[in-house]
C-alpha cells in the first residue's frame, strides 16, 4: 500500500522540547488539515505502542434532557459500524429501522402523553423485543476486541468524564495502521446497533451506585455546590434523561462531538515518526473536518451566602466544607494545590458514596486524628477542573468518643483562621513541592499514564500545561498561601454537608 507523506506548512510535523528544572518531554506534534492533532512520543525497545485517542466532550457537553449522553455514547461506539460488529449490514439496518419506529410509539405514548395507554405500550413493547430478538442473528458480539485480540492487542478500554472521552489499546508496533483503520472508521461510521438494550445495561450501572451507602446524598451535595454550570449532575446522569433518552439525542451528539478537530491521537512506544504520520493522513485524514466547538456558555457564578446539607443514611457520619477555587491554569491553583498537600497529605476526597481518604501524615490527620483522637480520618483535596475548582475538607468523627461532626467542623475552620494569619511552614512547603516533583517523573515511567497526562492535556491548555504546572508549585510561597487561604476559605463560598449515620433509611 503506497503512502504519501506531505509536509507543508499546515500539516508539518513538529518537535517540541519543552523542559521543567531536569525534566524534558519529547513530544512530536503533527496536525491533520482537518484540525486532528497526533501526538508521539518514541521509547524504543519494547516493540509495542500504547494508543489513545481522546475526544474534548464529556458531560458538561451535555444539557438536561440528554444527561448521560457522552458515557451511553462511549458505550455504543464498541457496537459496531457500517464494516464492523455485523454479518449483513443492509437486514440489520431494516430491523434496526423498525425497531425504532416501534420504541418511537413507546416513547410517545409512554412519556408525550399523561394518560398513555398501558395495554398499548405493553402490545408495542412486545413488538419491540421479538424485532431486538431477531436483529441479534446478524450482530457479531465484540468483533472489535476479537479483532484486535488476534492481532496482539491488549488493554482495549474507554471512559468517559465529565470533559473528556478516551479510547485506549496497546498494539505491536507493526500494528498501529490496524487501530487508524478502526478508531477512523468509529470517528465517521459509528452504527449504534443495540441502543436500547445497551442503554438498559447503563440505567443498571446507575441503580448499582443509587444502592452504595450515602449515594443519593453525594449526589444532591454535588448538585447543590455546582449550582448553574453543567458540573452540577454526574457523568452517568439523572435517571430520567436516561430513561428518555433517544437514539436520535445520541446520532446529534456523536455528529457535533466526534470529529477530528475535537480529536487528540497519541501514540507512546517503539515508533517510526515518519510511517505514523503517513498513516495518520490516510485514515484520520480523510474524514471531513466538523464544525466548530463552542466551549461551554455557564460557568459557575460567585455565591454569595453559606450553603448547609443535612442527610442521614447508612453511610459513616462525616462532615465536608466545600469552597469554590480557581479552575485550571489559574495562578492560585499552585498555592491551592500545595496546601491541599500539607493538610490532607495524599487524602482524597471522601464523604458519603465516595472515596474515603485518610489523611496520612498530613496537618489534620496530625491534629484531628492523632493528636487531639477526635477523628477517624482527617483530609483535605483541591480539584482544579477545566471550567471549576473545588477545594474540599472531609472528616469522619471518633463517635466512640462521643464526637459529633459539628465538633470536626469546627476543628477545621480553626486550623484554616491559623493558616489565614500564620501560614504554614517552610518545611512543610518543600516537602510537597518535592512530593509533587517525585510523583510527576514516577507518572512518566508508565507508557499508558504518560499517554493519559499528555493526551488529555492537549485538549484543554495544551500538553505543555503539565510542566507549566509542576513548575509554578515550585514557586508557591508562604504568602501565597495566606492569600489564597484568605480568599476562598470563607463561609459565604462555602458548602457544609453533614451525613449521619442511620441504619435502616
Amino acid at each position: 500500500m503506497k503512502r504519501v507523506l506531505t509536509l507543508s506548512l499546515a500539516v508539518l510535523a513538529l518537535t517540541a522540547f519543552v523542559s521543567a528544572g531536569a525534566i524534558t518531554l519529547d513530544v512530536k506534534e503533527h496536525t491533520l488539515a482537518n484540525g486532528m492533532k497526533i501526538l508521539m512520543i518514541t521509547k524504543p525497545g519494547v516493540p509495542r505502542v500504547v494508543c489513545h485517542i481522546y475526544y474534548k466532550v464529556g458531560s458538561i457537553n451535555e444539557r438536561p434532557g440528554i444527561t448521560g449522553t457522552a458515557h451511553v455514547h462511549e458505550h455504543l461506539m464498541f457496537k459496531g459500524t457500517k464494516m464492523m460488529g455485523v454479518t449483513d449490514f443492509e437486514k440489520d439496518t431494516a430491523i434496526d429501522r423498525q425497531i425504532d419506529e416501534v420504541v418511537s410509539q413507546i416513547y410517545r405514548e409512554k412519556y408525550w402523553k399523561s394518560d398513555g395507554d398501558p395495554a398499548k405500550i405493553a402490545e408495542l413493547q412486545k413488538k419491540a423485543d421479538e424485532l431486538i430478538a431477531a436483529e441479534k442473528a446478524y450482530i457479531i458480539k465484540d468483533d472489535l476486541w476479537g479483532l484486535y485480540m488476534k492481532n496482539g492487542g491488549t488493554g482495549l478500554n474507554a471512559s468517559t468524564s465529565q470533559e473528556s472521552t478516551g479510547y485506549y489499546v496497546t498494539l505491536p508496533s507493526n500494528k498501529i495502521e490496524l487501530q487508524m483503520l478502526l478508531e477512523s472508521d468509529r470517528m465517521q461510521s459509528a452504527y449504534f446497533r443495540e441502543f436500547y438494550s445497551e442503554n438498559d445495561v447503563i440505567m443498571e450501572e446507575r441503580r448499582l451506585s443509587e444502592n452504595s451507602p450515602g449515594y443519593f446524598f453525594s449526589e444532591q451535595v454535588n448538585a447543590a455546590f455546582f449550582a448553574a454550570s453543567p458540573y452540577h449532575w454526574d457523568v452517568i446522569g439523572w435517571m430520567d434523561d436516561l430513561k428518555k433518552m433517544t437514539k436520535a439525542d445520541l446520532i446529534e451528539f456523536h455528529n457535533r462531538y466526534y470529529v477530528p478537530n475535537n480529536a487528540v491521537a497519541i501514540y507512546v512506544g517503539d515508533l517510526d515518526l515518519e510511517k505514523t504520520i503517513a498513516m495518520a493522513e490516510q485514515y484520520f485524514g480523510r474524514i471531513p473536518k466538523g464544525p466548530d466547538i463552542e466551549p461551554i456558555r455557564t460557568y459557575e457564578p460567585p455565591q454569595y451566602g453559606e450553603k448547609r446539607m443535612y442527610g442521614e443514611g447508612p453511610a459513616p457520619t462525616s462532615v465536608q466544607i466545600m469552597f469554590h477555587t480557581p479552575w485550571a491554569g489559574q495562578p492560585d491553583v499552585a498555592p491551592l494545590t500545595v496546601l491541599a498537600g500539607i493538610l490532607g497529605a495524599g487524602g482524597g476526597p471522601g464523604g458519603p458514596g465516595g472515596p474515603r481518604g485518610g489523611g496520612g501524615t498530613g496537618r489534620l490527620d496530625k491534629i484531628l486524628v492523632q493528636e487531639k483522637q477526635l477523628a477517624v480520618n482527617a483530609s483535605a483535596f483541591n480539584r482544579a477542573q477545566w471550567y471549576v475548582g473545588a477545594f474540599q475538607f472531609s472528616a469522619s468523627p471518633r463517635l466512640d468518643k462521643g464526637v459529633e461532626p459539628e465538633d470536626l467542623e469546627r476543628e477545621i475552620w480553626a486550623e484554616i483562621e491559623k493558616i489565614k494569619k500564620d501560614g504554614v511552614t517552610d518545611d512543610e512547603i518543600q516537602k510537597i513541592k518535592n512530593r509533587s516533583e517525585a510523583n510527576f517523573i514516577r507518572s512518566l515511567a508508565s507508557t499508558a499514564g504518560l499517554a493519559g497526562s499528555v493526551g488529555r492535556a492537549e485538549l484543554n491548555r495544551g500538553w505543555k500545561s503539565i510542566l507549566s504546572d509542576l513548575e509554578d508549585i515550585k514557586k508557591v510561597t508562604n504568602d501565597d498561601i495566606k492569600r489564597v487561604a484568605a480568599a476562598y476559605f470563607v463561609k459565604d463560598n462555602s458548602l457544609t454537608s453533614i451525613y449521619t449515620r442511620k441504619m435502616g433509611r
